[in-house]
């Protein structure tokens, strides 16, 4: 078991087939700083209060449209559509892990729950980095099977319920109180692993700089699914932080971050993209909310 635990994937492989709190804030320099709770897979996650704030990308005027009102925040000229209109929303404390779910924890999983049907040859090389790295191929369906069993395997004293983040969720924690490009700063290398600088895989987690909820990972590292099937724009979007899970415009779940592979423009706090839920990538892995009753 130790060798599946801390050992490299080959051996990991190997070994399956032989076995086929309260929480409080304080405030620093006007952000909140959570005590962590680490659950009993090793996750560990952090208090986002609640708040509002403005979600989505403002797109700027051009300059034959002098004395247009602009009332959003960091306009830019080249924003996709799918990141309008920039609007208010309020969403409701919760918790969110530090960092993604990594190939450790994943791994721990698969023999726990005997789930051997996931590592097909392509998840081997996908998952070709240490055990600190994030999980990578793994599609939204996989995940809804994952955190069903979480729910029913943690110990009684976890109160916890955990899910996917919803969208919204997921950007006013990336954002922390703040409206840099990225989750946690202005510049994209200071807090993501991109096209740039991965060297072409993901990278373990939390060794960029974290955001003011200590977030880490949020821009870069692996594209991470959240709840919402995707909209083609926020146009009539949920403003109280809920799951935007009706009048879809396509059946395809939605991936917040961007990711190793990308350029740095796609790894900005509101880039957002869609895929089918069963879509699995090299490229794409994710993270859990707790939510405390």
């Amino acid at each position: 078991m130790s060798n599946l635990r801390s050992g490299s994937l080959s051996g990991f492989r190997f070994g399956l087939y032989a076995r086929v709190v309260a929480l409080s804030f304080t405030m620093t320099g006007g952000f909140a700083q959570a005590e962590e709770f680490s659950n009993f897979m090793g996750m560990k996650f952090v208090d986002v209060p609640t708040g509002s704030f403005k979600m989505g990308s403002c797109k700027a005027v051009m300059p034959d449209q002098v004395g247009v009102k602009v009332d959003c925040i960091g306009a830019e000229l080249d924003v996709p559509f799918n990141e309008l209109p920039q609007h208010g929303v309020t969403v409701p404390g919760f918790q969110i892990a530090k960092t993604e779910v990594t190939l450790g924890q994943f791994k721990d999983y698969i023999i726990k729950a005997d789930r051997s049907d996931l590592v097909s040859d392509e998840f081997m090389e996908a998952n070709s980095q240490a055990n600190e790295a994030p999980v990578v191929y793994v599609s939204w369906n996989d995940i809804k099977t994952f955190v069903e069993w979480l729910n029913k395997t943690k110990p009684a004293t976890d109160k916890g319920v955990y899910r996917l983040p919803f969208e919204a969720e997921w950007e006013y924690a990336c954002r922390a109180g703040s409206h840099d490009a990225f989750c946690g700063s202005k510049s994209p290398s200071a807090v993501a692993w991109h096209g740039g600088n991965s060297g072409s895989h993901q990278q373990g987690v939390g060794r960029k700089d974290a955001n003011a909820f200590a977030l880490h990972d949020m821009s870069g590292n692996v594209r991470e699914w959240v709840e919402d099937c995707y909209h083609d724009s926020f146009v009539n979007a949920p403003v109280d932080g809920s799951a935007w899970t009706t009048k879809c415009t396509s059946p395809e779940r939605v991936l917040r971050g961007g990711s190793w592979k990308d350029e740095s423009f796609k790894v900005r706090a509101s880039n957002r993209i869609n895929a089918p839920s069963v879509s699995r990538s090299s490229t794409i892995g994710f993270r859990l909310v707790r939510k405390v009753p």
